[in-house]
């Protein structure tokens, strides 16, 4: 008896509590997590040679840059393909590039963020004689303006430009600090139903540089490339195309979905086209600054991985202080990312590292030769929102994760 009125009490006040006016209900947002900004690279032009010691003349320039007493300046006799190109690689998906300059009355001067190659990436110009600045798309010789506004630089000044990127975005805008006058311009791609269809501004690669277009040469006074993080990281990712997310949405990637269960600590540096020997690079340049616990790494897909170097990419992560996790890499429609998943087995197998099995969650029937071909966009290299969350439940093959999650 005691029973039934207990049940009777309680379908009581639940049915008070779905008939009641004043009831709200608010579901559960976590909080989340305070990001940071840190210095990665800095340097003072005004302060002697030793400020140059990153930069390297890689292309088929028309002259020089010096340091001089106002800042570094091109001294060039011809306008065009005048680069100065720094030899670290960054591709922090979070950061933002500033450099203060003096610009002059018929200076054509740009950023860029390219490939490796000095091909692909984003283009930010100042044009002082038709007064705008601009963002470019730069691809494969074609250099098409994005977005565009007016700004009159007056002779002589001191600005301030900054370059943004946050995801696929790029913002940039100009200060004079004399004035206080500023103006910006910002990209964002174009994206189609549950895809990304173009980059409009291009992407930020991981090849920073200066250009003089034409006229009078800047003088710039220093630099600075920093990067919006969690503090403490818990994860750092990084890979090429798939872990950039490239055809889907940013919430739909598996790293973002990763990140949800993980209270949001994690710091991305995916980029198309990248092979193990760019990740190498880009994991010295980058992990040092943010000493995140874990570092997951998927690359192999854009070309096979040696045994050397996986090896050489587990020691260099460990040697930082963080857990290295080598995933397999997605099931390929030729089924090569077999051979490329038995090296990176037999390596963590051999140095005992886990790794999430990104080829179980994208093989038909769990044949691992196979590729579950509705998984994947039409280039059938790309997953689909549905194959990066097939993957992103892979998080659960590294032992001991679920101490971390919300």
């Amino acid at each position: 008896m005691r029973k039934l009125v207990t049940l009777s009490f309680m379908v009581m006040m639940l049915g008070n509590v779905s008939c009641s006016d004043e009831y709200n209900f608010h579901p559960y947002e976590p909080e989340k997590p305070v990001k940071q900004e840190i210095s990665l690279l800095k340097y003072d032009f005004l302060s002697g040679g030793e400020s140059l010691k990153d930069f390297s003349n890689e292309n088929d320039n028309f002259g020089e840059w010096t340091l001089e007493e106002r800042g570094l300046a091109a001294d060039g006799t011809q306008d065009v393909g005048f680069y100065l190109n720094l030899s670290r690689r960054i591709s922090f998906e979070q950061r933002a590039t500033r450099v203060r300059l003096s610009l002059f009355s018929d200076t054509r001067f740009g950023l860029h963020w390219l490939e490796r190659d000095g091909n692909g990436g984003s283009l930010f110009t100042i044009d002082a004689v038709k007064g705008t600045i601009n963002i470019h798309r730069y691809w494969a010789g074609v250099n098409d303006i994005d977005a565009s506004t007016s700004f009159a630089i007056e002779n002589g000044h001191t600005y301030l430009l900054e370059a943004v990127k946050s995801f696929r975005n790029n913002t940039f805008t100009i200060t004079d600090e004399q004035t206080g006058a500023t103006a910006s311009v910002e990209t964002a791609p174009v994206l189609g139903a549950g895809q990304q269809e173009e980059f409009k501004g291009g992407r930020q690669n991981n090849v920073f540089g200066f250009r003089r277009i034409s006229g009078k040469s800047p003088f710039i006074k220093d630099m600075e490339i920093v990067a919006t993080v969690s503090p403490e990281p818990l994860m750092y990712i990084i890979g090429n195309s798939i872990t950039e997310g490239d055809h889907v949405r940013q919430a739909a990637r598996y790293g973002e979905v990763m990140a949800s269960w993980l209270d949001g600590r994690v710091v991305f540096s995916g980029e198309s086209g990248s092979t193990i020997e760019g990740v190498i690079d880009r994991v010295s340049n980058e992990i040092p600054f943010i000493r995140p616990k874990f570092v997951m790494v998927t690359i192999g897909t854009n070309r096979p991985n040696t045994r050397e170097e996986v090896m050489k990419l587990i020691e260099l992560i460990r040697a930082n202080g963080s857990i290295p996790v080598i995933n397999r890499i997605p099931v390929t429609s030729d089924g090569g990312s077999y051979a490329t998943n038995e090296i990176i087995a037999s390596v963590c197998e051999e140095m005992n590292v886990s790794g999430c099995r990104f080829d179980l969650a994208t093989a038909d029937d769990g044949n691992l030769h196979k590729q579950a071909s509705w998984l994947f966009q039409e280039d059938k290299i790309h997953p689909t929102a549905e194959g990066h969350m097939a993957m992103a439940k892979r998080l659960f093959d590294i032992p001991g994760i679920l101490l971390y999650m919300k």
